[in-house]
Parts: C-alpha cells; sequence; structure tokens
C-alpha cells in the first residue's frame, strides 16, 4: 500500500509524541513506515523542530502547503478552532489528501479518499498531534485492486452514459480540481510501445477559440456541399460547441519519436490509435463527473496547425468541447435524429476469418 500523511501539531510538540502519532495512525490502517510516499503539513509548521526532526529521521521531504492552499480542499472534519490559528480549517486531512494527488469534490468524497480521518494524540505534556491518512492515487498497489459488482455495473453504466455532446451551458467555468483528474484520466491512457504520442493543448485565448470556430464553421459549409442531397439536412444539425464549452481542448499527435517497439509494421496507425486512446479516457471521466465532451473533426487539418503554431510533424485529432450541459441526449444525437443507425453488435464480431456480409448501399452520410 502506498499512502500520503497528513500532519498537523500544537508549537512546541515533542519528537516522541509526534512519532507515537504517527505509528498509531500506521497500525490503524495496517500499514508500514516503509508505504509512506508523501508528507504533508502547513507552512506554518515548517520550522516546527519535532516536524523536521521526524522527517529527518525517517528520510522524508515533506511538503509544505500555504493555508490558502489547504483550505480550498474539502474535507470531512473541519474545524473553526483551526482555522482561527491557522486560516484554514483543516491542517492533516486536507494536507494528507493533496499529498495523495486525490481532489475531492466535496467532503463526502474526501472522507472515501481517506484512510483515516484524524487520528489525535496528547502528550503528556498536554500538547496534540494529528495525523491523516490516505491513500496515493495511483499507488504501486493499484494494480492489485479487485472491483466489487456494483463497480463493475457502475463502469458499464458510465460506458453506456458517454455521449457525444453538441449542446454546452454558456458561461461555465471548471474548477482546476476537475481539470486536474481530467489531465490525470488522460495520463493513465495506454499507448504501443509507452509512446504516449498525445499532446493536448488547452484553448484559453477567446480570440484563438473565435477562431477555431470560424474553422469549423467554414468545414461545415464545405462538408454539406460534400453531401449532396443531405446537405440541407446536414446543416440543420448542432455540429459543435466551440462558443458556448466551458473548455475547449485540442487533442493533437505529437512528431513521431522514432519508437519501433511494438509498431514497425504499423508505425502511423498505432500512434493515431495510441492518442484516441487517450481521448476516450478524457472522454470518460468527463461523463463521470457529469460533464459533456464532443469531438469535434470538422477542420482544414492545415488551418487548425497554422492557428496553433504547430511543428513540421504534428497532427490535430480534433477539437474537444467539455463543460456542464443541461441534459445528456437519451441517445447518440445522430440516432436521435434520423441521421444515421448503429449497426447491431453481432454485425461487427466474428471469429477466426472474416465473415462479415457486405455493407449496406446507402446514401452519403
Amino acid at each position: 500500500m502506498t499512502i500520503a500523511l497528513g500532519i498537523g501539531c500544537d508549537r512546541g510538540t515533542p519528537v516522541d509524541t509526534l512519532r507515537h502519532a504517527v505509528a498509531q495512525a500506521l497500525a490503524r490502517v495496517q500499514a508500514d513506515w516503509s508505504d509512506v510516499s508523501a508528507v504533508g503539513s502547513i507552512t506554518l509548521k515548517a520550522d516546527e523542530p519535532a516536524l523536521c526532526a521526524l522527517a529527518a529521521e525517517q528520510g522524508w521531504a515533506i511538503r509544505f502547503y500555504t493555508p490558502e492552499q489547504l483550505a480550498a480542499v474539502p474535507v470531512p472534519n473541519p474545524s473553526e478552532t483551526v482555522r482561527r490559528y491557522t486560516g484554514t480549517a483543516s491542517v492533516s486531512e486536507a494536507a494528507a489528501l493533496m499529498g495523495a494527488g486525490a481532489a475531492p469534490r466535496d467532503a463526502a468524497d474526501a472522507a472515501m479518499a481517506l484512510l483515516l480521518e484524524k487520528h489525535k494524540l496528547k502528550g503528556e505534556d498536554g500538547r496534540n498531534a494529528t495525523v491523516s491518512v490516505a491513500r496515493v492515487c495511483g499507488g504501486r498497489d493499484d494494480a492489485q485492486r479487485l472491483f466489487t459488482q456494483e463497480e463493475r455495473e457502475s463502469f458499464h453504466a458510465l460506458l453506456a452514459a458517454r455521449r457525444d455532446m453538441r449542446h454546452f451551458l454558456p458561461g461555465q467555468l471548471l474548477s482546476s480540481a476537475v481539470r486536474e483528474r481530467l489531465m490525470a484520466a488522460v495520463h493513465t491512457a495506454p499507448s504501443v510501445g509507452l509512446m504516449q504520442p498525445w499532446r493536448f493543448l488547452r484553448i484559453t485565448d477567446a480570440s484563438l477559440r473565435e477562431q477555431l470556430a470560424r474553422a469549423v464553421d467554414a468545414e461545415r459549409l464545405r462538408t454539406a456541399e460534400a453531401l449532396g442531397p443531405r446537405a440541407a439536412e446536414f446543416l440543420a444539425l448542432k455540429v459543435e460547441g466551440l462558443r458556448e464549452c466551458a473548455e475547449l481542448w485540442v487533442a493533437l499527435l505529437a512528431p513521431d519519436d522514432g519508437t519501433v517497439f511494438g509498431r514497425r509494421t504499423l508505425p502511423a496507425q498505432t500512434a493515431w490509435c495510441s492518442a484516441a486512446a487517450a481521448v476516450q479516457n478524457l472522454w470518460l471521466a468527463a461523463r463521470a463527473e457529469n460533464l459533456g465532451m464532443g469531438w469535434v473533426s470538422l477542420f482544414d487539418p492545415a488551418e487548425v496547425a497554422r492557428l496553433l503554431q504547430l511543428p513540421e510533424g504534428a497532427e490535430t485529432l480534433g477539437l474537444l468541447c467539455i463543460g456542464p450541459v443541461a441534459h445528456f441526449y437519451p441517445a447518440p444525437m445522430l440516432s436521435a435524429t434520423g441521421w444515421r443507425q448503429a449497426r447491431p453488435r453481432e454485425h461487427l464480431f466474428g471469429e477466426n476469418t472474416w465473415g462479415f456480409g457486405p455493407e449496406p448501399v446507402s446514401v452519403p452520410g
């Protein structure tokens, strides 16, 4: 198990009291000193003798957070007394959560992320030490986790609930904590040869966002022309939400880094598929945050490359609209509007050799 500790204490607390408090906390969660990978406290304790001594003893590099950083973390046991003296309602719980890389949305979420909330110990001299413990996100034991039936059902519900969204609530913002979770989801994506060919740009320049939106507008008209008899039907559809979404990210393929492992015969395909896996991770993570996401591919790649000042060899996969929505489509939008229907599952899975029937002839779409 890999854990993070958050530690708070009265000024002048003896090192023996602090050591005993940590030992008790570790015992409560059935962990060992060697399981500790991160330790945090408040900047006010950066010169606390006992804390410095224990850190030296254990070889810890303590991360000290400002009161403002800690106050931004929701915790299950906030204290007004602590707030009066430190400027934050929590030291140990908030520091443990930050050290573990957790980004709880509320107090209930924080309680789930903590293995041990506030463990308090009063020393013989009356001074107090408080220790909280959180499991480190992405710790070395995560791969051994066995999922429950409820978790499996939730995962499959998430897959089924994902939608390619086009309608967003305007004027919304995402918190930095949510963005951190989305980026963390991208970073766990698989890639051939561990090449991680994806790059993501967050568009914060309003002028640049408008230029990208105009590029999509132009390609929308060119696509309508290419669709011939379905042009009017296509133009009636809302195909993007670049101007309304809370966040606009651009998914990019980096210039080839020369990776050979696993892709000698399929260099381009493995890079594109690896980057697409990162986009899918982001899509599912957004839906888990109850956010909509839409993948927009209506643009001239050369024009977008110019706007984003991409280096030679970099390519654009898509413009990703992310943000709160009024509601999620009950069915994929293209199916609901009659543009196209999904193929039955049995038409897409075979065994051993190609036995799939011919694709039905249809009008352009």
